[in-house]
């Protein structure tokens, strides 16, 4: 996005051209304040019904976020891959007494390739509608082998120790990893629920270990699907402030997840999840889900 910029005391000799050069600012003010504000949602095709054009397979699902019965979070993930590309997209919005604690609205997205052997993401978007409107851009170049990352406005740290350049290059956005944990086993080498991914979301790098639990029947709106119960534990690896380090006892609580076998679809789809440490437990669950094969 382009900026614009008046310096102070410029043609200040003369009235004239100082109040040509005002209204001029106004106007070029008034337009950089539309791009910014047109930037901060996300493109139509990322929101619209998901349509998905011949070879493709697209998915949009919706999630809301319980405490102790009470509704918290509302979450959205939906996107479209084919053979070899992917379009990822998801927002997230606290509601109840999780907004009155903590206002949150976010949303990213991602698109890239993938083959066999992982994702390959490309750019990644992620857009706070908070106070701070912060904005995360991060392009991937593969001829380089790096990441150039834009953070406006920029962290006040990035960790300590920061990511280096070759983890943060090496691993996967938040939105590409959940992608390729339902991909696994289908259009993705790996046996379900099995291994470790690597996540790096422009400041923080972690990881996340999938432990398999057991095989089972899941029932999802009305009917009995193969599915497979998962504990995936989050481990820090660098660009955390101190205080932001998982506590011995969260690093060693994993969150559950049980995903349900689509084959039809080629993929595991997401139903439910929870976490529960220290009397504390959340539970997130998928509540309604639109999956469709162009």
């Amino acid at each position: 996005m382009n900026r614009f910029y008046l310096k102070p005391g410029l043609f200040q000799s003369s009235l004239l051209k100082s109040s040509l050069m005002g209204a001029a600012a106004l106007a070029v003010a008034g337009l950089a304040y539309a791009q910014e504000a047109s930037n901060r949602y996300p493109a139509e095709r990322y929101v619209a019904p998901i349509a998905p054009a011949p070879g493709e397979t697209a998915f949009n699902f919706r999630l809301k976020g319980y405490v102790f019965g009470l509704k918290m979070i509302s979450v959205r993930y939906k996107g479209v891959f084919d053979d070899q590309n992917y379009s990822v997209y998801s927002d997230l919005k606290t509601s109840g007494l999780a907004a009155l604690l903590k206002k949150q609205r976010m949303w990213s997205t991602t698109e890239g390739r993938y083959d066999r052997s992982g994702m390959y993401p490309l750019d990644h978007t992620q857009q706070n509608l908070d106070k701070k409107s912060r904005r995360v851009e991060m392009d991937y170049d593969y001829t380089a082998r790096t990441i150039d990352t834009s953070i406006v406005p920029r962290n006040g740290s990035m960790g300590v120790p920061p990511a280096g350049p070759v983890e943060s290059f090496n691993a996967d956005d938040i939105i590409s990893a959940v992608l390729k944990m339902m991909l696994t086993g289908h259009a993705v080498d790996g046996k379900m629920c099995e291994g470790d991914i690597k996540v790096f979301d422009s400041k923080q790098h972690y990881k996340l270990r999938m432990v398999p639990q057991e095989i089972l029947r899941y029932k999802y709106d009305g009917e009995k699907y193969d599915g497979i119960k998962c504990h995936i534990y989050y481990e820090a690896i660098s660009g955390f402030d101190p205080e932001d380090l998982p506590s011995a006892k969260e690093s060693a609580t994993p969150v559950i997840i049980y995903f349900i076998n689509r084959p039809e679809y080629g993929l595991y789809m997401p139903a439910k999840f929870s976490y529960k440490v220290s009397g504390f437990k959340a539970t997130i669950k998928v509540k309604d889900a639109e999956i469709i094969k162009g």
